[in-house]
């Protein structure tokens, strides 16, 4: 597929004499340019007919803008491992490879890889267009047919992009074939198309223009059509629209004076959920901005969130984790244990709950009962876990600076790289097959083949 550009971006507005964040985009942005990408959007946005969209939009208090600088890159030509038709076969693991957990940041039956950069000669980032629409759904499927319901055998570098400053959050996007960095003065938006293999030039830079704030989190929403992002001293949690032709934020949800540390949505009940560092919980209703609700029993603040369907599961420094059910106001439910909450991941498919611990440790709770087992243990904290889209396996991140690939159900480590540094936060796209890190002041963008 042809290499698109996006040029939805102008300079800077002079907003630093407003007292609130704003975020400024530019009115004729777009994320796609060729003509098979633009068919699929807008079958995905509902869109029949394009033209007919108003172009002029009122552009919404949240962050500045600032131009993208011109850049070069090298043409790939080394051949990026293309995916096999055939029915996907198991990780590519030695003949001792573990059947459970393992003591230990580095799995006796991992492929570890060696930390490096991304080559310059790389081949672009495939996108097979099989990969918008589940196979698995298809008439003449078979069982197991579909690539997205296997273990991924190898997972290959193919992209660096230089945010500039620590790497605190991040959400990719397959569909619009972006990635969000967040940074704690700005989020940078970067097209993964073309060949570039180190990327320095994002397409828009948005900082944070209120003084004394910064960014904390960023989110993407189930269905790709939003992005959240919150932080501390920032008077609302902005809720960008990035199905719209111009590109702006849609909804501000109220939080004066609380500091967001993590997000959570269910839009299809549009809802969203922050928890803050007071110990907070907050539900908003996305259709009018409006507080649903305020759960408060975290007295040490609220480190991560978790929710599918009626249940609100939390996690926090006071090690206990919380399950809340959104239609009652009876106190949650509470599981103890031994070491601080630092990431929460739901399963999609089945009922359980991946804890990544600051012991290193790494538990999946049952959801339906008291049930839980120990899925793996690592030298350092785990600070970001990942359910795949669907729950076969799951990436975690954290101090030791491995990215680790885990399979279901007992969390046999298939295989793990190392990073140069303690990686903070990661992310897996819808379509699974790109896994995305934040280490340092760079993110890395990962292909997975199955």
């Amino acid at each position: 597929m042809a290499s698109r550009s996006s040029h939805w971006l102008r300079e800077s507005l002079g907003a630093d004499d407003k007292p609130e964040t704003q975020l400024l985009w530019d009115k004729e942005a777009w994320f796609w340019h060729d003509a098979l990408t633009e068919k699929l959007w807008q079958i995905f946005a509902h869109i029949r007919d394009e033209k007919e969209m108003p172009r002029d939009r009122q552009q919404a208090p949240g962050l500045g803008q600032e131009s993208k600088a011109p850049g070069s890159s090298r043409p790939g030509t080394d051949p990026c491992p293309a995916d096999s038709a055939s029915t996907p076969r198991p990780p590519e693991t030695s003949s001792n490879a573990p059947e459970g957990p393992q003591e230990g940041s580095t799995s006796r039956g991992a492929v570890q890889e060696p930390p490096r950069r991304a080559s310059p000669f790389l081949q672009p980032i495939s996108w097979d267009p099989e990969d918008f629409e589940d196979a698995w759904k298809k008439p003449d499927a078979l069982p197991g047919q579909s690539q997205r319901l296997a273990i991924p055998c190898k997972m290959e570098k193919m992209r660096i992009l230089v945010h500039g400053e620590l790497v605190v959050a991040m959400a990719v996007s397959s569909f619009t074939r972006h990635v969000f960095t967040c940074g704690r003065r700005s989020i940078k938006v970067w097209s993964l198309t073309g060949q570039v293999a180190e990327d320095r030039f994002p397409e828009s830079h948005l900082p944070v223009q209120t003084p004394g704030a910064f960014l904390r989190t960023c989110l993407l929403s189930s269905n790709s059509r939003s992005l959240l992002a919150g932080g501390y001293n920032l008077p609302s949690v902005s809720v960008w629209d990035l199905v719209a032709p111009s590109l702006h934020v849609k909804e501000e949800l109220p939080c004066a004076g609380l500091n967001c540390q993590t997000l959570a949505a269910d839009l299809d009940a549009n809802l969203a959920f922050a928890g803050f560092t007071n110990g907070v919980v907050r539900i908003w209703d996305v259709r009018d901005q409006s507080v649903v609700r305020d759960l408060r029993d975290y007295p040490d603040g609220v480190k991560t969130i978790a929710v599918k369907g009626y249940s609100i599961w939390t996690g926090g420094l006071d090690a206990c984790l919380r399950c809340w059910d959104r239609r009652s106001i009876v106190k949650p439910l509470e599981y103890q244990f031994e070491s601080q909450i630092m990431s929460l991941s739901h399963s999609p498919q089945e009922d359980w709950l991946l804890l990544g611990m600051a012991n290193g440790q790494q538990w999946l709770q049952s959801t339906s009962d008291s049930r839980r087992q120990l899925v793996g243990q690592r030298d350092g904290i785990i600070l970001s876990v990942k359910f795949s889209p669907f729950g076969q396996w799951w990436a975690s991140v954290g101090m030791d600076g491995l990215l680790s690939i885990h399979s279901m159900p007992v969390g046999t480590n298939v295989f793990q790289v190392p990073e140069t540094s303690p990686i903070l936060c990661c992310d897996i796209s819808s379509n699974n097959r790109l896994v995305v890190t934040g280490f340092s002041e760079h993110a890395a963008v990962y292909q997975m083949t199955y």
